[in-house]
């Protein structure tokens, strides 16, 4: 890492993909050069938030989670982000993560950002939460200085409001009925996604549950992980899908682990059920390079897994251009980071967007919201009335309070 910080400055040109990259920070320097060259990072703070409410996955369960919130100041600037640190590991000592932000501690905020991008565009062992985690507050803080939104930084031009997509993690049916009866409740019936298990039986049931609950109108997302596995055929796996499809199911995300020639196959072999490929575009700069038109119809932007905002806003300008559609999805976000990416959903004209704040895990959370440029419309729809970066105001004090753990990186 320290070798990293020591040599961020080479020539960035020299890696794969700066010809996305770099001219994306060009524009962002070329207003208001000298604060991005004389504004440094001087505070960088975390906040641990804990959720304890289990959440069922086709692999695994979380049965409680823990959050770090990061606020990076500049001057008079700053930026918030939010990255899920840790699953089922309820006394997280985030050291991991102080170890990563505080090289970025003392950097102008145009050095903090070429740092940043070498890490993305090198194979380095940083992960992509943790580019994630920074980069979200560095486009904060350049938005603020350059006087304008993230989401016209990142030349993302839409500006409609977008559904909210409301997301069902139980197995048991009668768990996955209340749910379903909570998204009418808070006006998100409209989309609705739930895990499936890679159990044609259970999955079924859990399907046939929600339609009845929610009717025929709704669009009804499944999320599969790549849990069907027991296929010889792409054929074989086609007849399950089209029963899910004949049942009520929209669309269906990563069902099986396929190769980029079976996604664009299988998606021909099931008619009108709507495929969502979401591995196959990780990381961001990978995907720009492999999807293509027809893997499925709908395209899923993934938090926590693109590593780069910029990148990500490349990658939904190429999907929009050969013809197929986005969704913002979500890794279980709670605090800053839902408002972030549901601009970006905004901007990129995404279906929906999975990232929202949830009504149990973001109570604490919301109770610290001063401001936030996006807001749930009484119809379910998210808006935005833009301000610089992401615009996110935060009641710092009552944060502390409410947050089982500050560090104020040394």
């Amino acid at each position: 890492m320290k070798n990293q910080r020591r040599n961020f400055v080479k020539n960035i040109s020299l890696f794969g993909f700066a010809s996305f990259t770099y001219p994306l920070l060009t524009s962002f320097l070329a207003h208001k050069t000298n604060s991005l060259n004389s504004e440094k990072i001087t505070k960088i703070e975390l906040y641990r938030y804990d959720i304890n409410i289990p959440r069922y996955f086709s692999f695994g369960t979380w049965y409680n989670r823990q959050h770090l919130f990061m606020k990076v100041s500049a001057g008079d600037y700053y930026g918030w982000s939010e990255i899920p640190a840790s699953r089922n590991t309820p006394n997280l000592n985030p050291i991991t993560w102080v170890n990563y932000v505080k090289q970025f501690k003392g950097l102008t905020i145009e050095n903090a950002q070429k740092l940043l991008i070498s890490q993305q565009i090198s194979e380095s062992d940083t992960s992509l939460k943790e580019m994630e985690f920074m980069d979200v507050a560095l486009l904060d803080i350049i938005g603020k200085i350059q006087e304008k939104p993230a989401i016209e930084l990142l030349n993302l031009p839409h500006r409609a409001e977008v559904p909210g997509l409301y997301c069902i993690l139980y197995k048991d049916v009668e768990e996955v009925r209340k749910e379903t009866e909570k998204s009418i409740e808070q006006n998100l019936a409209h989309h609705l996604k739930f895990k499936m298990y890679g159990d044609k039986k259970l999955d079924l049931n859990l399907l046939k549950t929600i339609r009845t609950v929610l009717g025929d109108e709704a669009q009804v997302i499944s999320d599969v992980n790549g849990g069907y596995k027991n296929w010889n055929t792409l054929e074989e796996l086609a007849v399950t899908l089209r029963i899910f499809k004949s049942s009520g199911l929209n669309a269906i995300e990563d069902p099986a682990e396929l190769t980029n020639k079976q996604w664009t196959e299988l998606q021909n072999l099931v008619d009108n059920l709507s495929l969502i490929p979401d591995k196959p575009l990780r990381p961001s700069w990978k995907g720009l390079k492999t999807i293509s038109s027809g893997m499925g119809r709908i395209y899923n932007l993934h938090p926590s897994t693109m590593g780069s905002f910029k990148q990500t806003a490349e990658l939904a300008k190429k999907i929009k251009a050969f013809g197929g559609k986005i969704m913002i999805g979500d890794d279980s976000l709670v605090g800053p980071a839902c408002s972030a990416w549901q601009q970006i959903a905004i901007g990129a004209g995404a279906e929906w967007v999975e990232a929202i704040e949830k009504k149990e895990d973001s109570k604490e959370y919301l109770e610290c919201v001063l401001q936030s440029p996006t807001k749930k419309q009484s119809n379910g729809y998210y808006s935005l009335d833009p301000a610089p970066g992401f615009g996110l105001i935060l009641d710092e004090k009552r944060l502390r309070n409410i947050c089982s753990l500050y560090i104020d990186v040394i």
